[in-house]
Order: C-alpha cells, then structure tokens, then sequence
C-alpha cells in the first residue's frame, strides 16, 4: 500500500510556451533543446487519479484494465497529452512488469521512483503500460533479447498509447508555461527539486513542490528518460546547471544507474 496521496487540483491555464530559455550565467547553464519549436500545450483546469484492475474501468474512458494489476497513476492534462504527475514508481513497475531492477537498499519502496531502468526497460513499461489499458503500443519490434535488448524496433508518436515523451514534448510539460531556465523561477530550488546531493539517495515521490501543472520532481530526483533515449531534468546527484529545463544527457538505450528513471505521456481519444 502507498504511503501517500496526491490531491486533485484545479490548475490555470498558464501563457504559451515561447523558444526555450538561454543560460543566464555558469550556475543555470544547461544545453540547447532543439526541438522546442513544437506546438504549445496549455494544461487543463483538472488532474486525474488512476486506479485499475480487472474489470474495472480505467481512467482512460472506456477501455478496461486487461489483468488483475492494480496501478495508482495520476495524470495531467494538456492540450496534446496526458503526462503521469509523478515518476514512476517501485511499486506500479513491480507490479505491471513482475519484477524490479536493483534498487538503492536505503531507497527502496513502493513510493520511491524505480530506478536503474534503461531506456529499453522504459518502453517496454510503456507498451505493458497500454496493454494493461486497452490500448495499441506505440513500439514495436521484432524481438527482445537479453538485457531486453529491442531489437527491430518502429515508433508510432501518434498511437493511442503509453509512450515516452520527446524531449521537445517533455519540456512542455516540465515547464507548464514558464520560459525562465527552472520552473520555479528565481525561488529556492532544493523546494521544487531533489539535487545536488541534499541527501544520499533519491527521495519518495511528490515530496518537493510541484510546477504550475502540478507536476513533481521534473526536475532532480531520477532523471526521465525520453523517447530521443536522452535523460532530461537531472537527478539527485546532479549540480544546478545540470537540473535546467534545457539540460539533458544523451545516452545509449541500454544505459541505466542508480540516476536513472521514468516518467510516461498517455495519447488517447479518451480522457483520463
């Protein structure tokens, strides 16, 4: 059982997103995101709890759980996705995909971030993810080999699906509006973000502040992994240039530490 709920919340529809912001000085440095010219998206006055299992009618309308799983997600919405408020956790990875990687010993429970994922670990989530929902997967592949190594693997960025977001898909979320280098703004970072090792591991999901949509731990934490396989809004360890909206890690798909995580967008006709 979780430890923590997470309240529903009415959020404002905030201005549209503008070119992503430019380092101001060598403390909020952080590199270019290229694909930042995409469409704006403008969250929706409400966020979402998810709660499944079989027979029962997800969040996403009116298609059902496809197993006995019971998984506790809440989702935001924007104009062109739903994005889950938290990273995934230790809890709802276990329990959709039956099994867990090596975890920290002094970070380890349900409502810690699972960490230690690659980026083929992440997309397989995703597709388990949609499956369990009803929904077509947005990848597809061939074969998995060992270390779920894809192989012959195709992205469909418009399914109705579970998916990773894009790096450009992935800003707009994490900034919810803002055109600053962080989220929060010129206000204490170490209240929004998980960084610059404050303690020595990764914390328990939603314990910081949220951004304008109600999103927790964008930044710090786990770092996200991306559909791009870049690792965007830094972690625990990382120092504050590393933690700006505009920084991100580019990685092979099989990488994976103690640093790394998941956070998924949900593409569906039906609202969660």
């Amino acid at each position: 059982m979780r430890n923590w709920k997470f309240k529903v919340a009415a959020f404002v529809l905030v201005s549209m997103l503008g070119a992503c912001s430019s380092p101001t000085n060598g403390e909020t440095g952080g590199l270019d995101c290229p694909e930042c010219d995409i469409k704006t998206s403008s969250a929706s006055n409400t966020s979402s709890s998810m709660e499944t299992s079989s027979g029962s009618n997800s969040s996403s309308g009116s298609n059902t759980s496809s197993s006995s799983v019971t998984l506790f997600v809440s989702w935001i919405k924007t104009s062109e996705f739903s994005v889950s408020q938290t990273e995934i956790t230790q809890a709802d990875y276990e329990a959709l995909m039956g099994t867990l990687p090596t975890q920290m010993a002094k970070a380890k429970g349900d409502s810690f971030p699972v960490s230690n994922v690659s980026w083929y670990d992440a997309v397989l989530f995703a597709n388990a993810f949609s499956k369990h929902l009803g929904l077509d997967t947005a990848y597809s592949y061939t074969s998995v080999k060992a270390g779920n190594k894809i192989v012959g693997l195709r992205t469909d960025l418009e399914a109705n699906a579970v998916r990773l977001p894009t790096k450009a898909e992935w800003q707009v979320a994490a900034r919810a509006g803002s055109l600053d280098t962080y989220y929060w703004g010129t206000a204490k970072a170490s209240d929004y973000a998980q960084y610059n090792n404050l303690t020595d591991a990764y914390q328990l999901v939603g314990q910081k502040l949220p951004n304008a949509w109600g999103l927790y731990d964008v930044s710090g934490n786990v770092a996200e992994w991306t559909n791009d396989t870049a690792l965007c809004g830094g972690n625990w360890t990382s120092v504050a240039k590393e933690i700006a909206l505009d920084a991100y890690e580019k990685h092979l798909p099989d990488y994976a530490s103690t640093t790394t995580g998941i956070r998924v967008i949900l593409i569906s006709k039906n609202e969660p």
